[in-house]
């Protein structure tokens, strides 16, 4: 399962010349300010003409979101907005039966 990625992030062309994200410290991106990350990844890839590494699964996704991979690496991915729970939730009890 993915988690939110807790680290900065820089912009990186990769050896097959495309645009993705890797771990820098003194990077100056990173989950909080996911939107600016993906604008400035979608300028740099119209201005060199490359391939833009981005998880967009088949529901189309508007929000851009930094997730970790199981190995801990950062990725951006492309997901649909979802409303945060609003009011009480109901929490089923547990109820013992033997």
């Amino acid at each position: 399962m993915a988690m939110i990625y807790k680290y900065n992030v820089s912009i990186f062309q990769n050896t097959k010349g495309a645009i993705t994200v890797k771990r820098d410290d003194e990077g100056n991106y990173n989950a909080n300010n996911a939107a600016d990350l993906y604008k400035k990844m979608v300028e740099l890839g119209k201005k060199l003409k490359a391939e833009l590494r981005i998880y967009k699964p088949k529901a189309d996704g508007n929000t851009p979101l930094l997730f970790s991979d199981r190995y801990g690496n950062p990725y951006l991915a492309l997901l649909p907005a979802r409303e945060a729970p609003t009011g009480e939730v109901s929490v089923k009890k547990v109820v013992k039966l033997a």
